[in-house]
């Protein structure tokens, strides 16, 4: 299959659209209340998974690595964003990381963080895609499944999970602690870094 017809194929568009959708909202989501965000955000990141698995494969046409839009400034001021949107429930308990001590398998992480990194990856995508350029919008397709595959594919599924435990543990979102109280941000973080069974 040539390049035009994978790069104009139905599953890549539809992804190409949702991770558009995906990038604006969290570039807007300081318009929108806590527990609005988490609760679109549950059902964006679900939908982004499966469009992202139904991507076809294909290979790269240039050597030399794509053009890269996301600036760290860029990065920064998406994760401040959510930070501040979440406040004390940004922290979450990961499990199953490769990073994480061999001993007990779980550490604690920033849904910001997470966040942050899947949108570096879905703009720069998404900013490719939209050069029309075939030849660069197959590349940029390609880089984006494989980083999909070994880096924020995990994420967005442990996210899942996060914003789940948000949504459904009867969890107070009206009330934010923000960053500028550290120790009051810390202790009302608790009730995310315990087990699931403390859930219950």
């Amino acid at each position: 299959m040539d390049t035009k017809s994978i790069v104009y194929s139905r599953n890549v568009v539809e992804f190409a659209t949702v991770a558009k959708e995906f990038c604006t909202f969290l570039e807007t989501c300081e318009h929108h209340k806590t527990k609005v965000f988490v609760a679109t955000t549950s059902k964006l990141l679900p939908l982004l998974y499966y469009k992202a698995t139904l991507l076809p494969k294909t290979e790269p046409v240039y050597d030399e690595g794509n053009e890269q839009f996301v600036t760290e400034l860029d990065y920064r001021l998406i994760e401040s964003k959510i930070e501040d949107l979440l406040g004390q429930h940004n922290d979450f308990l990961e499990i199953y990381d490769k990073r994480a001590d061999a001993n007990d398998g779980q550490f604690t992480v920033s849904i910001a963080e997470y966040l942050a990194d899947i949108y570096q990856d879905l703009k720069n995508f998404t900013m490719r895609y939209h050069v029309g350029n075939t030849d660069v919008m197959n590349d940029a397709l390609w880089e984006c499944t494989e980083n999909f595959g070994e880096f924020w594919g995990i994420r967005l599924v442990n996210l899942i999970r996060a914003f789940h435990i948000l949504e459904f543990s009867n969890i107070d979102l009206e009330n934010i602690v923000h960053n500028n109280d550290e120790n009051s941000r810390k202790s009302a973080s608790d009730w995310f870094t315990k087990d699931d069974n403390d859930l219950d």
